[in-house]
């Protein structure tokens, strides 16, 4: 069955011949849209324009081989898969290859034409199941951050809380207080200042009352941010 979006392929090699042999037999499966070019530096100038599903890149090439090509796509974070191809065994070379972050690695002479669309198929699976597997670990990482923020703010929630009871205790405390010390004080006062010393002690009462007030609309706040957080992170979780 054709693949309803091609793979889009780069082969990098200077072997003309050889570039164009695969080139002719990946464009006759169908399955994928080929580009190719013969230096480590006219791939990069196509990485640069492009995104590509697969890359068969040759180790020896002029100028530059294809581990200072790997190397580059390293350190540009270009995760393309690459499968190596060299006209020589190495050992040394397939083993730099992988560590360089190659999905697979070939001799020219043992390629087989017909089971290379398959090799080409397992490393562009390989890729996007390493993707997905990163993508979910970061999910992970963040949803622990997200649990440790609310975790912190559950603590502060209950901070706030406690300190909140407490100052308006005290609060209710002092107006009690001043309540009574207001009704003992008047007795002993002359008509003429009294409305004056009533008016003083409403002040008081209502800078008390207005401390209170913002109290409590401080605990309800960070009650209600907690409750919205908390709320947000099950959707996510049943999401996930």
């Amino acid at each position: 069955m054709e693949n309803s979006h091609p793979l889009k392929i780069l082969i990098v090699d200077d072997e003309e011949s050889f570039r164009m042999s695969l080139e002719m037999a990946l464009n006759m499966t169908k399955e994928f849209g080929v580009q190719s070019c013969g230096s480590a530096n006219a791939a990069r100038e196509l990485m640069e324009k492009n995104t590509f599903d697969a890359i068969i890149l040759d180790y020896s090439m002029p100028e530059e081989t294809g581990i200072e090509l790997l190397r580059w796509m390293q350190n540009n974070n270009n995760r393309t898969p690459v499968i190596m191809v060299t006209a020589a065994g190495s050992e040394t070379v397939a083993v730099e290859a992988i560590k360089l972050g190659a999905y697979d690695y070939f001799r020219k002479d043992q390629i087989d034409i017909d089971k290379l669309p398959l090799a080409i198929m397992s490393a562009h699976e390989r890729h996007l199941y390493r993707k997905e597997l990163v993508r979910r670990q970061r999910e992970q990482v963040l949803m622990k951050e997200k649990e440790k923020d609310l975790e912190s703010l559950r603590t502060f929630e209950t901070t706030v809380t406690s300190i909140s009871e407490f100052i308006e205790n005290s609060l209710y405390a002092h107006l009690k207080s001043l309540q009574h010390n207001e009704e003992d004080l008047s007795k002993h006062l002359p008509k003429e200042v009294e409305a004056l010393f009533r008016e003083r002690f409403a002040e008081l009462r209502q800078g008390i009352e207005v401390i209170s007030d913002g109290m409590t609309s401080m605990r309800d706040l960070t009650t209600l941010v907690a409750k919205k957080l908390e709320e947000i992170q099950k959707i996510q979780k049943m999401e996930a």
